[in-house]
This record gives C-alpha cells, sequence and structure tokens, in this order.
C-alpha cells in the first residue's frame, strides 16, 4: 500500500528552478527524491501546490519552447524533428492532447457495436412484391 511522503513547502523554490531548466515532472519528482504519486497526494490535499505544479508545468513548457528559437538566432544546429517529437510527447498536439491517466475509482466502460450484414433479405422482399 502507498503511504504518502509529508509535503514540505521548503522544496518549493527548488522544484520551481528545476522545471524552469525544462525538467518534466518526473524528472523533477527524482531530483527531489519523491514520486508522482506524492505530487498526486500533496494536489490534492495542498490547493497551493496544485498551483505551485501547474506553475512549474508553464515554466517548463515555456523552456522547451525557447530552445528551437534561441538555436536559430544563435545560428546553432537543432535536430527539429527531434525536438518535434519530444514537445508532441509532453504537451501533445492540435488534436491530439497528452494522454490522461484513467481514473482508478471508475470502472473502464465497454462500448460495442455490431453492424450485421442483412444477407440479401431486403433485396428478396422487394422482388416477392413486385
Amino acid at each position: 500500500m502507498f503511504t504518502a511522503r509529508s509535503y514540505n513547502p521548503a522544496i518549493d523554490e527548488r522544484l520551481l528552478a528545476l522545471a524552469a531548466e525544462g525538467l518534466s515532472r518526473a524528472e523533477i519528482a527524482v531530483e527531489l527524491g519523491v514520486s508522482l504519486a506524492d505530487f498526486d497526494v500533496w494536489s490534492a490535499g495542498e490547493p497551493g501546490f496544485a498551483a505551485l505544479l501547474a506553475d512549474a508545468d508553464s515554466r517548463s513548457e515555456a523552456w522547451w519552447q525557447r530552445q528551437a528559437g534561441e538555436a536559430f538566432a544563435g545560428g546553432k544546429s537543432i535536430r527539429l524533428s527531434l525536438w518535434a517529437k519530444v514537445m508532441a510527447q509532453r504537451y501533445g498536439r492540435a488534436g491530439h492532447p497528452p494522454r490522461q491517466k484513467p481514473d482508478p475509482a471508475k470502472p473502464p466502460v465497454a462500448e460495442a457495436r455490431y453492424v450485421l450484414p442483412d444477407n440479401g433479405t431486403s433485396r428478396r422482399r422487394k422482388g416477392k412484391g413486385d
């Protein structure tokens, strides 16, 4: 059974600094010696921490967005296809947002639609009435 570590507001500044370097939530958690599950528990129990994570996500995304522009402005080479794939994986693409974790409290809903062919019965009926 998972038991979350207790939240210590002293990590806030370091968390934001790591995010400003482009690190993901998972990378930040490793650097801080905690887990993503701790982040989830802290976000649910501490509204201030939830806002802090949102700020960290914005800083991280801004860092990644700056990379291509700075490379072009500085005349550096950049592997655009790799950068684009990293951006798409982290932040989604238009029409394809990042995959969300399913809520474990909600059971999955299975939906199925069956389309059975009529095997020509509609044609046979039309022919009998003519």
